[in-house]
């Protein structure tokens, strides 16, 4: 790792919480609703002949807590030295579940088991309590094997207030915050909670008499002279009640769990099976042939989409599913879904079909053309009026503008990924309609017949569309005649031929692949064969050159169709154009920044994003069969961005390009773009 101080999520499927930690000096904690990191001290070391060494996320104040309250100014005095890790005597592990801080003989670990997740529908009781549990785990070891006197280990977090063995009646130990989250072990001999005001002083005096004015109730774990020794600690939360306004949900585990207690019962009782599931993670990360780098972006990227991670229950019971928008909390962004569908594809499916009939059902309009989708659902647990999103406005030509043209291509790809790779006849007869009239909608918004978008919504007024791209130059922010959006457009019409063609639906499978092979065509004569590329917009004299010219070829790819994807294909020619145009543009100057030597997407603009590239990457390597020398080079600096300049913003996708420091898009879910490259190995 080129740095060991940056923040992480740690979190459990669906729950919408974190257990942040990992940037040293800024402390961390459970944050819930909501990814970005809580400061509070979290102390998570050990004690041996007096002496106190922690690791370095909470701050030593030499003035004691205890001397604001004068029955406890007699305990102020540290009998032993207490002292923090420094950086350099610490090594840090990320695998794809797991987080490990390793300092001499001492080390944690924060355990966060996931897997493959099937329909709640298809799921027995114990299945659903196994999979939706909001709880995750940690770990302390020490050895004190070659010590002749005794040790202790200590966990503790600031904001918890009560002690557990109040409310389990000293079945387990630990401590929680309200009923909203928590820690726990299972009690038996050699560990016992610790609650003072100043808990490092009482700690180091051996005062051990709790008190329950505490700010960090802790657990203490003894490790015996000679051994070695391994505790396990459940962490959990619970949000009871209504959660989200709009469409009035619960979380999905409330029906499963009563309470916080509950929750940390059963993932005590059932800790091997989760410990087990993630060292199987870890393991299938370690076992591919990824370079480091990528490894660790891949674990990196997943540990913050669990964070923003959200499964809901209607009133009907039935389950409703969100991926929140990492710091905006927009809910179910849909060029984020788009994203997200090959990660979801590998562990959880259902959770497609769950979001796109919400779309259907609640986040459709029609425009003056047709069918259309909005961008999002909502924003921080409120769902927005139906046909509306939160971010979209009329009268913009810029951030915040309409994206319809982007949007109903989304509903069509992920639909198509979904429904034709998961073989699922029933989804897609329920909704052969809505293809069906997307393809109207989409064919209709082309004016020309060219293949390629030329007419804005009405819903922008005076305004005009833009793309996922929003804050990025004319180069990949305008929706109108761009490069980028009309290749996946002619992806969106390679699907819906496969689609309409399944279904001897032959009048709109040929009109569906003559739009295809007009996009094609079109964009084969947009080629400048002196400069050897593609402009990205196709007007006012646009030269930007971009990568993402090439990120849809993924879709045809994904669902097996490698023939549309060939330069023997019938769309052969675009292929070869398109393969020479990132032969062009992956160059220092270009499209690779001469600062870092990281991706910029735009050869005019420094605004780049991970998941993008990480898409890209998988595109031309794999599609394209396009090598570069420095393509692990490339993939290291990628990381340092998310470990150096990024450190204390968590997973982050929108960078500088030059810098690696972010413009944007922190503790963000869709860098698991990258799950793709575990697909060949």
């Amino acid at each position: 790792m080129d740095n060991k101080s940056f923040y992480a999520h740690h979190s459990a499927f669906g729950a919408f919480s974190s257990f942040m930690l990992g940037k040293i000096g800024a402390g961390g904690g459970f944050v819930l609703s909501d990814v970005r990191p809580p400061e509070n001290n979290v102390y998570i070391g050990y004690k041996q002949e007096g002496n106190i060494r922690l690791l370095p996320f909470c701050t030593i104040n030499n003035k004691s807590a205890e001397q604001e309250f004068t029955g406890e100014i007699a305990n102020t005095k540290k009998a032993g030295k207490v002292s923090l890790f420094k950086e350099d005597e610490i090594s840090r592990e990320m695998g794809w579940a797991s987080d490990t801080w390793t300092a001499g003989n001492f080390k944690f670990s924060v355990l966060t088991p996931f897997g493959n997740v099937k329909d709640p529908a298809a799921m027995t009781e114990e299945e659903k309590k196994l999979a939706f549990a909001p709880v995750i785990f940690a770990q302390l070891t020490l050895d004190n094997s070659s010590n002749n006197t005794d040790a202790e280990m200590i966990f503790g977090i600031e904001g918890p207030k009560r002690r557990l063995s109040i409310t389990t009646e000293g079945k387990y130990l630990g401590a929680a915050c309200e009923r909203r989250y928590g820690f726990a072990a299972e009690a038996c001999e050699g560990i016992k909670e610790f609650s003072r005001l100043d808990i490092l002083t009482s700690w180091a005096n051996d005062n051990y008499q709790n008190h329950d004015l505490g700010r960090a109730p802790s657990l203490i774990f003894k490790v015996p002279a000679g051994e070695v020794r391994t505790y396990t600690i459940a962490l959990a939360t619970y949000q009871d009640a209504a959660i989200t306004t709009g469409i009035d949900t619960k979380f999905y585990y409330t029906g499963l769990f009563s309470s916080l207690e509950s929750v940390l019962d059963f993932g005590i009782k059932n800790s091997q099976y989760y410990l087990a599931i993630a060292a199987e993670r870890d393991k299938e990360l370690k076992e591919t042939k990824l370079n480091e780098h990528r490894q660790f972006l891949i674990a990196h990227a997943t540990h913050s989409y669990h964070a923003s991670s959200q499964l809901m229950k209607k009133e009907d019971g039935s389950p409703l599913w969100v991926v929140n928008e990492g710091e905006y909390l927009m809910m179910n962004t849909f060029d984020l879904t788009v994203d997200h569908v090959f990660f979801e594809m590998k562990f959880h499916p259902w959770t497609i079909k769950n979001a796109l009939d919400l779309f259907v059902e609640r986040y459709s309009y029609y425009d003056q053309i047709g069918l259309a989708f909005t961008h999002d659902m909502g924003v921080a647990n409120g769902f927005t009026a139906k046909g509306y999103s939160s971010y979209e406005l009329p009268n913009l030509d810029g951030c915040f503008s309409y994206m319809t043209h982007e949007e109903l291509l989304n509903w069509i790809l992920t639909g198509a990924v979904y429904g034709l790779n998961t073989k699922d006849r029933e989804w897609v007869d329920k909704n052969i309609k809505i293809f069906a009239e997307c393809f109207e909608s989409l064919a209709a918004r082309d004016k020309n017949n060219d293949g390629i978008m030329d007419v804005d919504s009405s819903r922008c007024y005076g305004g005009a569309e833009i793309t996922t791209y929003d804050s990025l130059d004319v180069s990949l922010g305008q929706a109108r005649n761009n490069l980028y959006l009309g290749v996946k457009t002619w992806a969106a019409y390679v699907l819906l031929q496969r689609i309409f063609k399944d279904y001897d639906l032959k009048e709109l499978a040929v009109r569906a692949e003559t739009k295809a092979k007009a996009a094609a065509d079109t964009l084969v004569s947009k080629y400048d064969e002196k400069e050897q590329y593609i402009p990205a917009v196709f007007e006012k004299g646009n030269t930007s050159r971009i990568i993402p010219a090439v990120e849809a070829l993924i879709y045809p790819y994904i669902i097996g169709d490698t023939t549309s994807v060939s330069e023997e294909g019938p769309y052969g020619e675009m292929i070869k154009v398109l393969k020479k145009h990132i032969i062009t543009v992956i160059k220092p100057g270009i499209c690779i920044d001469e600062t870092s030597g990281g991706w910029k997407l735009s050869s005019t603009s420094k605004n780049t994003w991970n998941s993008k590239i990480f898409l890209c990457q998988y595109v031309i390597k794999e599609i394209l069969h396009l090598d570069f020398e420095g393509e692990e080079e490339w993939d290291r600096v990628h990381a340092k961005w998310q470990q150096v300049s990024c450190s204390i913003d968590g997973a982050t996708d929108q960078v500088n390009s030059d810098t690696g420091t972010p413009r944007g898009s922190r503790l963000y879910p869709r860098l698991v773009t990258n799950i793709l490259w575990m697909g060949n190995n």
